[in-house]
C-alpha cells in the first residue's frame, strides 16, 4: 500500500519526494503576511500575497478568509477554471527548483497539467521556458529549470477541467531554491508492521518535513465523533494507550480497504486500531487527514467461532486488510469482527 516514490533524472521534468526545506531561498507559505487574502471567498479572484518584502499575484485560488485554512485551493464546480501563483519581483539568485506541497488533489482526472513558467519579465509576455509536471499527483512537487539565471519570473499553473465540487488541489508551501542547492529529502514512509506510535505521529507533525507521504499509525480509539453511514467515512480520535487524553484526531477516514462505512458498529472505543492517512495539522492539532482508511481493526472483544460464513453481503477482509469474495478458513474480519472460521 506504502507508493514508491519516482523521480526522473531530466532536468526538464517535475519530481515528486518528500523534502527537508531549511535551504529554500524564498518560501511562501499560508496565511501569507498581507491582507490581500482575509477577503477572498470564491474561485475567481486575484489577490496579493506578501512575505516580507515580497509579493505573489494569485489568481483563481480560494483562502476561505483564512478561516482555519493554512493553505489555499483552486478548481471550480462546473467551470473550467486555471490558478496561478505568480512572482511580483525578479528574483535576484538563480533558482534550479521550485518545489510546491500539494496536500492533496481530490479529483486528479480533473487536473489537466500543472506547470512553472519562467519568464524575464513580470508580465511573462517573454517566456524563457516551460517545465511540465511529469506526473499528477499529491506531493512536494518539483520543477527544475533547465538554464538557471538571475533575474527571472516565476509563475506556476494549475489547469483544471469542471469538476462536482470545488478545491481539486490544495496548496499550503511554494519555495525557491538556488541552482546548486538542492534539498535534503527526507522519507517518513514506513510498513504496518513499523507503524508510528501517536506521540511519534505529532512529533512528525511537528518536524513538518515529508508530510505529503501517507503512513501507519497505531493506537487505540478513545473517542468516536462520528460514523456517517450517509457518507462512509468515521471521525474518531487514538491515543497510544487505552484511555490516553493526549490523542490525535483521525478525520473523516474510511473502513477497512477504503471501503465505506455501513454501520456505527463497525468501530468502538477500546479498538486497536492501524490506521494509513496523511498527517497534517489543523488549527494547531495534529491529525491523520481526510480520506485515510483502516489498514487493521482489532476489536478487543473474544473472537466467535462459526462453521462458515455464507452471507454474500457480508463485508469480509484478511487481518491484513485484503477484501475477500468469502471467508477463507482461518481468522477474518467480518463485518467489522473477527470471525474464525473452521
Amino acid at each position: 500500500m506504502v507508493k514508491t516514490l519516482r523521480y526522473s533524472l531530466l532536468a526538464m521534468l517535475a519530481m515528486v519526494c518528500n523534502v527537508a526545506f531549511a535551504d529554500a531561498y524564498k518560501v511562501l507559505t499560508f496565511p501569507d503576511d498581507g491582507e490581500g487574502g482575509k477577503g477572498i471567498n470564491d474561485y475567481t479572484k486575484t489577490w496579493k500575497a506578501e512575505k516580507g518584502a515580497d509579493t505573489w499575484t494569485i489568481s483563481n485560488f480560494n483562502t476561505y478568509q483564512w478561516n482555519g485554512w493554512t493553505y489555499i485551493k483552486c478548481g471550480r464546480k462546473n467551470n473550467a477554471s486555471v490558478g496561478t501563483i505568480a512572482t511580483d519581483f525578479a528574483v535576484d539568485k538563480a533558482i534550479g527548483n521550485v518545489m510546491v506541497t500539494i496536500d492533496k488533489i481530490t479529483a486528479a482526472d480533473k487536473v489537466n497539467s500543472m506547470s512553472l513558467v519562467v519568464a524575464s519579465d513580470a508580465a511573462f509576455a517573454n517566456v524563457v521556458e516551460t517545465v511540465n509536471a511529469s506526473e499528477i499527483a499529491a506531493g512536494e512537487i518539483q520543477f527544475k529549470p533547465t538554464n538557471p539565471a538571475a533575474g527571472l519570473y516565476y509563475k506556476l499553473v494549475f489547469d483544471c477541467a469542471s469538476h462536482t465540487a470545488n478545491g481539486i488541489i490544495q496548496i499550503s508551501k511554494v519555495q525557491y531554491f538556488e541552482a546548486g542547492n538542492d534539498p535534503v529529502i527526507v522519507d517518513i514512509t514506513n510498513t504496518p508492521e513499523t507503524a508510528y506510535t501517536v506521540a511519534k505521529a505529532k512529533e512528525l507533525v511537528a518536524a513538518g518535513e515529508g508530510l505529503a507521504a501517507k503512513v501507519y499509525v497505531k493506537g487505540f480509539i478513545t473517542a468516536i465523533g462520528e460514523v456517517s453511514t450517509q457518507y462512509g467515512n468515521a471521525s474518531y480520535t487514538i491515543a497510544d494507550t487505552k484511555g490516553g487524553e493526549d490523542g490525535m484526531l483521525v478525520y473523516r477516514g474510511y473502513y477497512l480497504g477504503g471501503e465505506k462505512f455501513t454501520a456505527a458498529d463497525q468501530i468502538a472505543v477500546g479498538d486497536e486500531v492501524v490506521v494509513y492517512g496523511q498527517l497534517t495539522t489543523y488549527s494547531g492539532a495534529a491529525q491523520v487527514n481526510t480520506g485515510n482508511q483502516l489498514y487493521s481493526i482489532n476489536k478487543g472483544t473474544a473472537i466467535s467461532t462459526v462453521e462458515a460464513a455464507q452471507d454474500a453481503k457480508q463485508v469480509i477482509y484478511t487481518v491484513g486488510g485484503q477484501q475477500l469474495q468469502k471467508a477463507q478458513k482461518g481468522l477474518n474480519i467480518i463485518n467489522g469482527k473477527k470471525v474464525v472460521v473452521k
